[in-house]
């Protein structure tokens, strides 16, 4: 079979014998017809322009095949926009169909019959220096959002101090928990539960009183009618303001904590991200070993994310059922 060992650009995946595989008309790229079809388009469709003709891979020497490409070949790619991991050599992510930044030696650009590292993210520069640390590397470490990271990063090392994070302004403090910003989430973690703790009690005097008020309309409304239960509403209205009046501070205070995750939270996670790549960069290690560590350093911890939730949710119960004893 003519494309035996060479990878589908979608996939990543080898053809093997008795693969559908369908070709490119303008260019020649074959794919998986599954493949094909469900992104509609050929995975080198940007480069039709340019005159690009789909070339088999020619066949490295034994000796420099080991030296230069044996170590890397099976060191598989994360998709710098979702986070999905395909082998080397995939150009788009089968999953969301960014193209992908692949894993090379330090300082390579490509090959004379295969694109740069360029070309594999529009407008991406894998060796662009940011704040002393290149991109591509926080593209590895960051992996999921990793684009969304590049561009905050890139404003933090360019002396912007503002910055705002979604993420973490709705998921405090899970979020921190989610991108192993352990200290920063077990501090926020802590805040949050204790501000937690303090309405607990002043939640239960809130729902007596409503309760109490509800209970009354209800029976005025069954015997005297809609009107009647209206005016007891608007008498005891006043009373469920007063109960309500306590909740204000701590509500403030976890709404402000919300908006200080979200300013802190970019700040803290381009510290650990230069920390740890500069750590890892100092280890010696060859090119393959030190993205390999990126990739387990970096990334996300959907583990430690739910747990964090599951730890406030459960220190939240356990106060509520002591206080209720």
């Amino acid at each position: 079979m003519r494309y035996n060992g060479e990878n589908c650009p979608y996939c990543g995946t080898a053809f093997a014998e008795g693969d559908d595989i369908v070709v490119c008309p303008e260019c020649a790229t074959p794919h998986h017809r599954a493949c094909w079809f469900a992104h509609g388009h050929c995975a080198n469709e940007e480069r039709h322009g340019e005159g690009f003709v789909w070339k088999k891979a020619a066949e490295p020497e034994p000796a420099r095949a080991h030296e230069e490409h044996g170590e890397r070949e099976s060191l598989d790619i994360a998709c710098p926009d979702c986070g999905k991991v395909c082998p080397n050599g995939t150009l788009r992510c089968p999953d969301c169909g960014a193209m992908l930044i692949p894993f090379a030696s330090e300082g390579s650009t490509g090959t004379a019959d295969g694109p740069t590292a360029q070309f594999f993210r529009a407008g991406f520069d894998p060796s662009e220096d940011i704040g002393g640390i290149k991109s591509g590397d926080i593209a590895i470490y960051c992996r999921l959002s990793a684009a969304r990271y590049i561009r905050s990063f890139r404003n933090q090392a360019n002396g912007r101090k503002f910055t705002w994070n979604w993420g973490a302004l709705l998921f405090a403090p899970y979020w921190f928990f989610y991108r192993k910003l352990y200290k920063a989430g077990a501090v926020f973690l802590a805040l949050f539960a204790a501000i937690s703790l303090w309405m607990i009690p002043l939640s239960g005097d809130f729902y007596e009183v409503y309760e109490s008020v509800q209970t009354e309309v209800e029976r005025v409304y069954e015997s005297d009618g809609e009107d009647s239960a209206y005016e007891v509403f608007e008498e005891r209205a006043e009373e469920l303001q007063q109960a309500m009046q306590p909740l204000y501070l701590p509500m403030i205070l976890q709404g402000l904590l919300h908006i200080v995750s979200a300013v802190v939270a970019d700040k803290l996670y381009w510290r650990r991200t230069k920390s740890e790549i500069r750590a890892l960069r100092r280890s010696g290690s060859d090119e393959r070993s030190t993205q390999m560590n990126m990739l387990k350093k970096g990334g996300v911890s959907l583990f430690m994310g739910a747990a964090s939730y599951f730890a406030v949710e459960g220190i939240t119960y356990l106060a509520s059922w002591l206080i209720s004893k």
